[in-house]
């Protein structure tokens, strides 16, 4: 493996790892975050969205927030390290707090349905 795609693996790990890290309930930014959810550092995830790949996942995760709500995206490691795009392996879900999961899905609902009719308007 090239010098430069060892750099890119780890400079990514890192800036995955420091996302994560706002989760953590010793942070100022996740106790903001707990208060919005009304729940307690335990607070129950729920995925709401499954995208394709790594990109998607971080757009509809910007899209969550935007709306306040906090998201963070799972998926299989292995297709970080290997690259992936397509396939299963690609593929990350996103959670929010189950207290807005229902709010989450509407959103995510509302700019499909707009999506949609952007494209058949073309």
């Amino acid at each position: 493996m090239s010098t430069i795609a060892l750099t890119w693996i780890r400079d990514l790990w890192h800036s995955l790892m420091s996302r994560s890290y706002t989760l953590s309930a010793h942070d100022s930014t996740s106790a903001t975050a707990t208060a919005r959810t009304g729940g307690e550092s335990n607070t129950e995830w729920e995925v709401v969205y499954v995208a394709e790949n790594r990109l998607e996942g971080e757009i509809v995760r910007g899209r969550l927030e935007s709306e306040d709500i906090p998201a963070v995206i799972r998926g299989e490691a292995l297709g970080v390290v290997y690259g992936l795009t397509t396939g299963p392996l690609a593929q990350v879900h996103i959670l929010v707090p189950a207290p807005l999961a229902e709010r989450a899905r509407a959103i995510l609902a509302q700019d499909e349905e707009e999506g949609t009719e952007e494209m058949s308007a073309q």
